[in-house]
């Protein structure tokens, strides 16, 4: 019986996520031994209960370990939580308190069947689902780090003329409530400065159609009004990649050049398009791609919770919390990492392979995380629904400002910009607040091929509308 009961510990507990995950040889190594240990600590534990015969802990403990098993090997977390995150917002205000109350009636299931059944018996059931779960969970390959998008196809063809299209995920405009405090006032002069040194044209009275990110960017790519559910759908639908949220189905944007790199977040898949010859998508599993690194410990613990479990989930929220690890996952990774990613650009820009370069990161969009010197800060990315209305305004601000900056740093490392056209966008605002002025005020900005001069357009705009007209003039 003992032997049995060792064996739905090894299933359950066993961290078979370590091996798609991209590890190096000795964070596995380091991985196991803990694994190892802690089977030790079992079977000792196991033997102790049994040798005194303790049935009512025994049951709470199997218990505890096949609960442990279903999250582990199912990824309660990103499996049933996530898509349900509506309906649990509607009660509750923190996310992982229905998550733990999953896990507590789970629990209580296992704890009552054991209870009300012959052990001997029903052990035999258990061992038999775990032992199942084990094995699809070893061969399933859809949470494999190769499953993120990335590709780049050999290309002989240069382009003298390139277009870059950069989309900022909710930045908010220079007519923004943000851009009302003096924390705002000091970005807009900030952005000002930056567009009249580049000689980008810039409007600061942009406003986009909606604040949904795939009915915006979907708009701005096929040059029309995503309104109603069924052309969003012609558009974008929801993927089977589980590291992907929607598939883009079509592009009008990309089937106008003949060369696309596109360096995208999880949120949109952009890749679809026979266009793209070269597709990056942010990977905390390959860093080495953007030439970053990180400790083993936010590592590993970052990449157990990408794995899906409420407990992985749970381990890492409460790390990161108390500061002892550095996430790596979406968006604070893109964060981050944000001048690495930069710099991965400048490459495809220098190169001269692409006539498009189309870029989607999850940058100023919240959680926040950059202090005034624009370094980033773990701390900062803990508890942002706590902040108050001026608060999240005068956090946003630091992010608006720090994005500027990395912006500014971008386009001098380029130096010559005349061949080359460049869009500085936002799907929507910060939606601090449900106004007009903060949900749907965007940045927006324009440099065309050798522009000498910056404009200053004060006139209200649709950017999905302006966009399409700059396109295709």
């Amino acid at each position: 019986m003992n032997m049995k009961d060792n064996l739905i510990f090894f299933l359950s507990i066993f961290p078979i996520f370590i091996f798609r995950s991209n590890l190096q040889l000795q964070e596995i190594s380091v991985i196991i031994l803990i694994f190892f240990t802690l089977f030790l600590v079992n079977y000792f534990f196991l033997n102790y209960i049994n040798k005194n015969k303790l049935e009512i802990l025994k049951k709470i403990y199997i218990s505890l370990i096949l609960t442990y098993g279903i999250d582990n090997h199912l990824g309660l977390f990103n499996g049933f939580i996530q898509p349900n995150l509506s309906f649990f917002f509607r009660f509750f205000e923190i996310i992982y308190i229905p998550a733990v109350i999953t896990l507590v009636i789970i629990s209580l299931l296992f704890f009552i069947i054991l209870n009300k059944t012959l052990y001997q018996k029903t052990s035999i059931i258990f061992l038999v689902t775990m032992l199942s779960l084990f094995i699809f969970n070893f061969f399933d390959n859809s949470k494999h780090y190769n499953k993120i998008p990335f590709y780049e196809k050999k290309l002989n063809k240069k382009f003298e003329k390139i277009t870059v299209i950069m989309i900022w995920d909710e930045m908010s405009g220079m007519s923004s409530l943000a851009s009302q405090t003096s924390s705002g006032k000091n970005f807009n002069n900030l952005a000002v400065d930056f567009f009249e040194k580049y000689n980008f044209d810039y409007y600061p009275n942009a406003y986009s159609i909606s604040d949904n990110s795939v009915n915006s960017i979907t708009s701005f790519i096929n040059f029309d009004k995503i309104e109603d559910k069924n052309k969003r759908n012609e558009y974008a639908s929801n993927s089977n990649n589980y590291f992907v949220e929607y598939e883009i189905n079509k592009n009008k944007l990309f089937n106008k050049h003949n060369s696309v790199s596109v360096i995208q977040n999880l949120h949109m898949n952009y890749c679809n398009s026979k266009n793209v010859k070269k597709c990056y998508q942010y990977n905390p599993y390959t860093l080495d791609k953007i030439n970053s690194k990180i400790d083993s410990f936010s590592k590993i613990i970052s990449l157990w919770s990408l794995n899906g479990s409420i407990v992985g989930k749970f381990i890492w929220r409460s790390l990161k919390q108390l500061e002892y690890i550095t996430s790596i996952l979406e968006p604070e990774g893109e964060k981050l990492y944000i001048e690495n990613i930069l710099d991965f650009t400048i490459k495809d820009i220098f190169s001269e392979k692409y006539d498009l370069i189309f870029m989607h990161v999850l940058v100023p969009h919240k959680p926040y995380g950059y202090n005034k010197n624009c370094n980033y800060k773990i701390k900062k990315s803990n508890l942002n629904i706590y902040l108050s209305k001026i608060q999240h305004f005068k956090q946003h601000n630091i992010e608006r400002k720090c994005v500027i900056k990395f912006m500014d740093k971008f386009l001098s490392k380029i130096g010559n910009l005349n061949n080359i056209r460049f869009f500085i966008i936002s799907d929507h605002g910060s939606r601090i607040t449900s106004s007009k002025e903060s949900t749907f005020s965007s940045i927006f900005a324009f440099k065309d091929y050798n522009s000498l001069s910056s404009k200053k357009i004060e006139e209200e705009v649709i950017s999905q509308e302006l966009f399409k007209n700059i396109i295709n003039n």
